[in-house]
This record gives structure tokens, sequence and C-alpha cells, in this order.
């Protein structure tokens, strides 16, 4: 059985950030939960995304399209989504898939926040 979990800070340092947390495996029964929170972020006018993925323990190619689809709407409406402490399988995933450089990787701008 998949555990997964998102928990999603909303800040207005910067203006119009959002943080999703995270927690669990990132599969093809958990990617859904996951596209429907970075969707309601986007619509509440959340543009700038980052995710934090320091408690993810598994992540498989349904996870990264839906991050890399979230990173795509997130792009269409004026901002981007970036991902934060990546590290294990889904920097693995990413690089097997040859899209290690499609996301920005940027703990920097996580720290710097101190959301």
């Amino acid at each position: 059985m998949t555990q997964f979990s998102v928990n999603i800070t909303f800040c207005s340092c910067p203006p119009g950030c959002a943080v999703l947390t995270l927690e669990g495996e990132l599969d093809l029964v958990s990617a859904p939960l996951l596209a429907q929170v970075l969707g309601t972020a986007l619509e509440r006018g959340y543009r700038r995304l980052v995710v934090d993925a320091a408690k993810l323990r598994f992540c498989d190619s349904a996870g990264v399209q839906a991050l890399a689809e979230g990173h795509r709407r997130a792009a269409v409406a004026g901002g981007g989504l970036v991902l934060a402490y990546v590290h294990g399988v889904l920097l693995r995933v990413l690089e097997i898939n040859r899209q290690a450089g499609a996301f920005p990787l940027d703990v920097e701008l996580f720290m710097t926040t101190q959301w």
C-alpha cells in the first residue's frame, strides 16, 4: 500500500509562493493527489511553487510526470516549480528520464526564504 502525504504552506514572502512538503512514496497511486494539490495552489494564485522532497522515500515515472505537469502549468501561469532537497530515488529517476535539467533544483531558494 502506498503511503503518501502532501502538506502545503501558502507563503506571503515571497508573494505568490507555496511550499509543498512531500512525504512517503510518490507513484502511480499517489501522483493524482499531488496533481490535485498543485492545481489547488495554482487556482489560488500561487505561481511560485517549491516542492520539498526531503522526506520522499520513493518516486516513479508517474510521480515525475505529475511534477513535470505542475512545472508546466506554473510556467504557463507566469511562475515556476522548484524542487528542493532532491535525493535518492527521485534524483535517480530524474536522471534516468533525462529530466534532471528540466526542473530547477534549488536548495538555496528554499533555505533562504525561511518558511
